[in-house]
């Protein structure tokens, strides 16, 4: 069963919402790939790297060296899975070409953009046809968390 999660985003910007979302699915000891498009791929790569002083989150980008030992993989190639992740984060519109060998998507998306709302509704309409498959939809807080509301 593909677990898909929509996550509207509200005052955090796409960084934040990456970075707590990544470090969640750290904690469960899945790997967990990052689609997006150039340039994104490279911002996300970047705050990946920089976001505390105190610590960073080992992880690879796109055709970089180090796959076979990475949690956290960032790819603008949406064909590529090359650590064998278990959950896809999807941004900017991302969509893998195989669904195959993810257990859970998380698809995060700006709350304040209409063509970002509208390309989130677009593929819940379709995916919710999938067999196999179940959504969810979660609302960014006030206070940065999460409410679910679908």
């Amino acid at each position: 069963m593909l677990h898909i999660g929509f996550y509207q985003l509200g005052e955090a910007s796409v960084n934040d919402a990456v970075l707590m979302l990544v470090q969640k699915a750290r904690g469960t000891g899945k790997k967990m790939l990052i689609y997006c498009p150039n340039p994104a791929a490279s911002t996300i790569d970047d705050a990946l790297w920089s976001h505390d002083a105190d610590s960073w989150l080992p992880h690879g980008l796109d055709s970089a060296d180090g796959a076979e030992l990475a949690a956290v993989w960032v790819c603008s190639d949406m064909a590529s899975n090359p650590i064998a992740a278990d959950f896809v984060m999807l941004l900017h519109g991302a969509v893998p070409e195989n669904w195959q060998g993810f257990a859970r998507a998380f698809v995060v998306f700006d709350g304040k953009s209409d063509a970002q709302l509208q390309q989130a509704r677009a593929q819940w309409l379709q995916w919710k046809t999938r067999p196999q498959t179940e959504l969810a939809y979660f609302a960014q807080t006030a206070g940065g968390g999460w409410e679910k509301k679908a």
